[in-house]
């Protein structure tokens, strides 16, 4: 039996933690059932939190150039002139020689 096949998931299920060595959750601190320390306050182990950049910048700052740029693609001939496959399943485009380029299928 694996390490894997003997781990005991957390039985919080918003929680992603497993039930570890001192019989509560790793990540929330629950207790597993049957434990008699209830539920504990905090994880059983420090997690280290990764320090947050502050972001100063103007979320709208480039969205006009963004904007632009998504305008300039949908007008491209490439995407205006394309032709999808008839097969409603498939998701791939007619090509040059009148076939579907992804499941080979003819332009019908």
């Amino acid at each position: 039996m694996s390490e894997w096949d003997r781990r005991q998931l957390c039985p919080d299920g918003a929680c992603v933690g497993v039930i570890g060595p001192d019989g509560t959750c790793k990540v929330c601190g629950r207790a597993a059932p049957g434990y008699d320390g209830a539920y504990r306050s905090g994880p059983s182990e420090p997690v280290e939190e990764d320090e947050e950049e502050e972001d100063d910048s103007d979320p709208d700052e480039g969205v006009e150039q963004l904007v632009d740029q998504a305008e300039d693609a949908i007008h491209d001939a490439e995407w205006t002139e394309r032709k999808l496959c008839s097969d409603g399943a498939c998701t791939g485009v007619i090509g040059d020689d009148g076939k579907c380029k992804v499941c080979g299928r003819s332009a019908a």
